[in-house]
C-alpha cells in the first residue's frame, strides 16, 4: 500500500523531504501558501557551512554538502554552487568562542582551522585586517544561489510525480489523535502523514493540529550592490558584528546582518537596516564605501529555543515536524529532508537519532 504524504511548505526542507519520499515510492503533495520563493528559502544569502557547535547540525551540514552535487545531477538543474570556502571572523572578545567551536567541529570531522587576519587577506585582499583578530576557515564551505535550488528541487519532485501546489494555504485536519490530511480550497487531501515544513509559519500549522510548537521567529534583511569584477571567493561572516558578505557570480556584493527576533511576520525591508549595515560593512571592507545599493529585501525564519531544528513525530499520530532551521536551512535542510524520508519509510534514521 502506497504511503500518502502532505508536505506543508515549499522551501528547501519541504521539497527535499518530498523529493526523497517520492523517490522511494511515496505519494506526495506539497502545499505552499504563496509562491515557491516566498519563504526563507528564497530570501537568504546562500551561505553553506558546517561551522556549528552541535554535532547533529554538523552531520546534517556535511551530508547536505554531499547532496548538493548529487541533487544537481539528478534534477538536471544547476544550483550555481561555489565551494570557495566559508570564513568566520571575530574580534579578541569573541576569539575564545571561535576557538572552542573549531575544536568541536574538528572533533566531528569538519575540515576547519583557525587562521590569522593575513590568511583571510590572502583570500580577499580588500578586507581590513585591523577589524578582527582571528578567523576560522572551512575550505569545503561556500555559496549556493537559493532560487535555482528551490526551482531544481521542485522540478525533481514534479518529475517523480509530486504535485506541487503554490498559492494554496491549507488547514491540517485531525480526527481524534490522528491526522487525516489537509484541506485546501475546501478539498480534503487525505494523508497518512502531514509534514510541517512551514518555516516561520510552523507555529500556526502546529496549532491547527493541536500542537504548541513555540518556535521563535527572526527577521533578516539583505541587500546587493552594483557589480564589481568577481574577486571575493569565500563567504565571510563577522560573528562580532553579525555582518556577512559574499559576491554573486554577476559580481554583486551580497550582504546583510544576522536576523533578530520579531513578533511581526513580514518581509518588508527597512532604512534602519541599510544604514546599520552600510556603517558596519565599510569598517570591514573600506573600499565598499560609496557603492550603490541596487536592491534590498527581508526574510523570516523560525528557530527552536535550543537552536536545533525540530524534526520528527509529535503526540498527534502522523503529524511530523520539519522546521526550526534558523538561518542555516540551506546548509542543513537537504540532509534533514532525506533523513526524515528515511525515518517515515523505514522507522529510523541514524543521522536524526540525536534530534528525534
Amino acid at each position: 500500500m502506497t504511503i500518502k504524504i502532505a508536505v506543508v511548505g515549499g522551501g528547501v526542507a519541504g521539497l527535499s523531504a518530498a523529493y526523497f519520499l517520492a523517490k522511494n515510492g511515496a505519494e506526495v503533495n506539497v502545499f505552499e501558501q504563496k509562491y515557491l520563493l516566498y519563504g526563507a528559502s528564497g530570501r537568504n544569502s546562500g551561505g553553506l557551512t558546517a561551522q556549528f557547535r552541535n554535532e547533529a547540525l554538523i552531520k546534517l551540514a556535511l551530508r547536505s554538502l554531499e547532496l548538493y552535487n548529487k541533487l544537481q545531477s539528478e534534477t538536471g538543474f544547476n544550483f550555481l554552487l561555489r565551494r570557495d570556502g566559508y570564513v568566520k571572523i571575530a574580534n579578541e572578545e569573541m576569539a575564545n568562542v571561535l576557538e572552542e567551536e573549531v575544536e568541536i567541529q574538528r572533533g566531528a570531522g569538519v575540515n576547519v582551522k583557525i587562521v590569522d587576519p593575513d590568511f583571510v587577506k590572502s583570500l580577499f585582499p580588500d578586507i581590513n585586517v585591523n577589524a578582527f583578530s582571528i578567523a576560522s576557515y572551512f575550505a569545503d564551505g561556500g555559496v549556493v544561489f537559493p532560487w535555482p535550488v528551490v526551482w531544481g528541487l521542485a522540478k525533481g519532485c514534479r518529475e517523480l510525480g509530486v504535485n506541487v501546489y503554490d498559492y494554496t494555504p491549507v488547514k491540517v485536519e485531525v480526527k481524534g489523535n490522528e491526522v487525516v490530511g489537509v484541506k485546501a480550497n475546501d478539498e480534503l487531501h487525505k494523508a497518512d502523514y502531514v509534514i510541517n515544513a512551514a518555516g516561520a509559519w510552523s507555529n500556526e500549522i502546529s496549532r491547527q493540529a493541536g500542537i504548541e510548537l513555540n518556535n521563535k521567529v527572526f527577521k533578516e534583511e539583505i541587500c546587493v550592490t552594483e557589480s564589481l569584477k568577481p574577486y571575493l571567493d569565500p563567504y565571510i561572516l563577522d560573528v562580532s558584528t553579525n555582518v556577512y558578505i559574499s559576491q554573486s557570480m554577476r559580481g554583486e556584493i551580497v550582504g546583510g546582518i544576522v536576523g533578530s527576533e520579531t513578533t511581526d511576520i513580514n518581509v518588508k525591508s527597512s532604512l534602519d537596516f541599510l544604514t546599520n549595515y552600510a556603517k558596519r560593512v565599510v569598517e570591514l571592507v573600506p573600499k565598499l564605501r560609496g557603492m550603490s545599493i541596487l536592491r534590498q529585501w527581508a526574510g523570516v525564519y523560525d528557530l527552536e529555543k535550543d537552536g536545533l531544528p525540530v524534526i520528527g513525530p509529535t503526540k498527534v499520530k502522523g503529524f511530523i515536524q520539519l522546521n526550526g532551521f534558523g538561518r542555516n536551512g540551506m546548509s542543513t535542510a537537504p540532509a534533514a529532508g532525506e533523513a526524515l524520508a528515511e525515518y517515515i519509510l523505514k522507522g529510523r534514521s541514524k543521522i536524526l537519532e540525536s534530534l528525534i
